[in-house]
């Protein structure tokens, strides 16, 4: 009898402890497969940031090439001092903005002297090439990494600057944007992977050099299995973001607990509860990350562009209300980068709860917000939500002992009426919030006279 109830004992333990060695090893399995799926999520929302903060500073470069051929080339120095410093202030990350009619330097901001690149650009062995290329083909160029001194690495944005068709007698020169590379990934939040346990790469490769360039990269070996996203840059160039974490996809600790609980029978259901709860988990934070904003809980960049190629494919009618803070960045020089978290938090409540119920906000990239109205509404309508806006985030916000003042700048653009293609909208949308702004520049100068 005891035999036999060793030996039952036996088969019992070998049996449950082969049933529970399956449910670790499917486990594990699930944990790793979540993992790649949250990381794959991590490296596309991070990717479309950093996207959209390139597209964001080489508007910089097309407003230039408006106002430069508008005029048919006779900018003057004044005129650009002015576009140059409306824009300067608010990237932290831009050291230069600077014309070369003719491959010249002649226009720089600010006045002091300039970083990294000759005055010839077709003189530079380093930027000639590139000015070669955007002369010739009359597309812009992203030239990168570059080095700005010893220790300081950066980027070029350069858009070839035409006063009719794009030809070698209309060639005007260049405009060129430089950006301090550190400032910029810190913007776009890229050195937070390492905090969160990831490895990375950002390299690219363009037209020039067919041979990809390491922009920046967090690890001492080669990425282990990663996950990696495309980057859309300027002129059709592409960069690629390629995460892993520091040590495998199947964390060890979890190979050798799993192993260890399916020893212990008596936990079983423990563990496929837990397993069951980790899942759970794990699909939440990963519509979290897919869909919302950290911050303020808003639908971000990623739930924004499906959303408006969902109203573009099935043709429906909608309006979008582009809006940024006044002097944001002021609050964080200020008070610092807590209490400019905390405002932004504040002001995504308040515009959420200044529109209607089918409508939807956005917040896409540091104080920057948007606002897509559903349906044909005339001009009133639109006139009276930002008005409503203003406002609400005009309430003061009182952050501990500190009571800060809050304004928006703002412009709207309608499908079809301003345009049929989501750009268009878009551009239009974006061109009326900086027209706000400088108004309400202007306003706040003509005020402290």
């Amino acid at each position: 009898m005891k035999k036999k109830s060793i030996t039952a004992g036996l088969i019992t333990f070998v049996a449950a402890l082969a049933l529970t060695t399956c449910l670790a090893i499917f486990y594990l399995a699930g944990a790793a497969d979540l993992r790649r799926n949250r990381a794959t999520s991590l490296v596309e929302s991070m990717a479309q940031s950093i996207q959209a903060e390139i597209q964001r500073r080489d508007y910089i470069t097309r407003m230039l090439e408006i106002e430069i051929s508008s005029t048919r080339g006779g900018i003057t120095k004044e005129s650009f001092q002015v576009i140059a410093e409306e824009v300067f202030n608010d990237y932290l990350d831009i050291i230069e903005i600077s014309l070369a009619p003719e491959g010249i330097v002649s226009y720089r901001y600010p006045l002091k002297g300039g970083i990294g690149t000759r005055d010839n650009l077709f003189e530079d062995r380093m930027i000639a090439p590139y000015a070669e290329y955007s002369r010739f083909s009359g597309v812009s160029v992203i030239i990168a990494p570059v080095d700005l001194s010893e220790s300081e690495r950066g980027f070029i944005l350069m858009r070839p600057i035409y006063t009719g068709e794009k030809s070698e007698e209309n060639f005007w020169g260049f405009v060129m944007v430089k950006l301090n590379l550190s400032q910029f990934l810190t913007d776009v939040n890229l050195k937070n992977l390492a905090d969160d346990g990831y490895e990375y790469k950002l390299f690219g490769s363009n037209i020039v050099t067919v041979i990809p360039q390491t922009i920046v990269e967090y690890s001492e070996k080669e990425l282990l299995s990663p996950v990696q996203c495309m980057i859309n840059t300027v002129g059709g160039d592409t960069w690629s973001l390629a995460i892993s974490p520091f040590d495998s996809w199947m964390n060890i600790y979890e190979i050798v607990g799993a192993l260890l609980i399916a020893i212990v029978i008596s936990v079983l259901a423990a563990l496929a509860m837990g397993a069951y709860m980790s899942m759970r988990s794990y699909a939440k934070e990963l519509e979290i990350l897919s869909y919302r904003d950290a911050l303020t809980n808003l639908n971000n960049p990623r739930s924004y562009q499906e959303h408006m190629d969902m109203l573009s494919k099935k043709k429906l009618p909608y309006g979008l209300i582009f809006m940024d803070l006044n002097d944001f960045k002021q609050v964080n020089d200020t008070y610092g980068h807590e209490a400019g978290d905390a405002l932004l938090n504040i002001v995504a409540k308040r515009l959420q709860n200044s529109i209607r119920e089918k409508d939807k906000a956005f917040r896409i990239g540091g104080d920057e917000f948007v606002v897509v109205i559903h349906g044909t509404h005339d001009k009133d309508f639109y006139e009276g939500v930002i008005s409503r806006m203003r406002q609400n985030v005009a309430k003061d916000v009182v952050l501990k002992e500190v009571t800060l003042k809050v304004s928006i700048s703002a412009g709207y653009a309608r499908c079809p009426e301003d345009g049929t293609k989501f750009e268009d909208v878009v551009k239009k949308a974006d061109s009326e919030m900086y027209n706000n702004k400088r108004l309400f520049k202007a306003r706040r100068g003509n005020a402290g006279r």
